[in-house]
C-alpha cells in the first residue's frame, strides 16, 4: 500500500510546472507530487474566463487528491491561499513561495508593483509574448548571489514548453493586477500549518509581503532565503528541499 502523502504544486504566472523539476527530484521519495499547469501554460489547454478566482481555485481542487499538502509559488501562492480557505479539509499543509496577498500597490499597501509598471510589461507582453517573458525571466533573476546563471537557467526553462497565448498571459497579469486577498484573509485566515518561503531580494514581491502574511496567518511561520530573488527553486532548490521536507514532515 503506498503510504506517501500528496503534495501539489502549483507555478507562477507565465511559468509551466517544470519550474519544480529541481525540487520533484527529491521530493518524489517521500510524496506523491503532482504539479499542475494552470490553464493556458505548459500543455494546459487555454479556456477563458482565464483567472476567475473561486472557479479556478474549484478546478484545482476538483483534480487534487482530497487530503494534500499544497505549494504555491508567486501567483500559485495566491491561489494556494484560497484553495486553503476554500477546503480546509482537503489542504493539510500550506507552503507560499515568494508570495503575497496583493501584487499590485495600493493605497495602504507599499510592497507590490505599481500601476504604470504593470502596465508598460502589459503592452510589452501583448506586442511580443515570447520577448516579454524572456524579459520576465531575467527579472526573476534580480537579486540572486549568481544573476546570470540564474537568467540561463529561467530562459531554459521557458523555452521547454510552448509560449502561453498572449490572451493566457495578459488576463494573467489583469488578474495580478486586480486581486487583493488581504481582507478575505483577515476575515477567514487559513487554518493550516503555513510555511512563508521569500528571498530577502526579490524584486517582484518584496520580502515584507512575506512579512505580512506571517504576522496575518494564525499559524504561519517565515524563513528568509538570503541573497536570493524571486525564484529560489531555480537559484536555491537544495535550501527549498531541506526547508519543504522539514515542514512537511513535522
Amino acid at each position: 500500500m503506498n503510504r506517501k502523502n500528496n503534495l501539489v504544486l502549483l507555478h507562477g504566472w507565465g511559468q509551466h510546472s517544470g519550474i519544480w523539476q529541481q525540487l520533484i527530484a527529491g521530493l518524489t521519495p517521500q510524496f506523491n507530487v503532482d504539479s499542475i499547469d494552470l490553464p493556458g501554460h505548459g500543455y494546459s489547454r487555454w479556456e477563458p474566463p482565464y483567472f476567475a478566482l473561486d472557479a479556478l481555485v474549484d478546478a484545482i481542487a476538483k483534480q487534487a487528491p482530497a487530503h494534500c499538502h499544497v505549494a504555491g509559488w508567486s501567483l500559485g501562492g495566491m491561489l494556494a491561499l484560497r484553495w486553503a480557505q476554500r477546503y480546509p479539509k482537503q489542504v493539510q499543509k500550506l507552503i507560499l513561495i515568494a508570495s503575497t496577498p496583493c501584487f499590485g500597490q495600493r493605497p495602504g499597501w507599499t510592497h507590490g508593483t505599481p500601476e504604470e509598471i504593470q502596465t508598460a510589461f502589459a503592452e510589452q507582453v501583448a506586442a511580443d509574448p515570447t520577448r516579454g517573458l524572456q524579459r520576465f525571466a531575467d527579472l526573476l533573476a534580480e537579486g540572486e548571489a549568481d544573476v546570470r546563471a540564474t537568467r540561463r537557467a529561467l530562459r531554459t526553462h521557458l523555452a521547454a514548453s510552448p509560449t502561453p497565448p498572449a490572451a493566457a498571459l495578459l488576463a494573467g497579469l489583469k488578474f495580478l493586477a486586480e486581486t487583493d486577498l488581504r481582507a478575505d484573509l483577515l476575515a477567514t485566515p487559513p487554518p493550516q500549518a503555513t510555511l512563508l518561503l521569500h528571498g530577502e531580494d526579490d524584486t517582484i514581491t518584496p520580502f515584507a509581503a512575506s512579512q505580512y502574511l506571517a504576522s496575518t496567518l494564525p499559524h504561519a511561520r517565515l524563513q528568509a532565503l538570503p541573497q536570493c530573488g524571486h525564484a529560489p527553486m531555480v537559484s536555491h532548490p537544495a535550501e527549498l528541499l531541506t526547508a519543504l521536507q522539514n515542514f512537511l514532515h513535522d
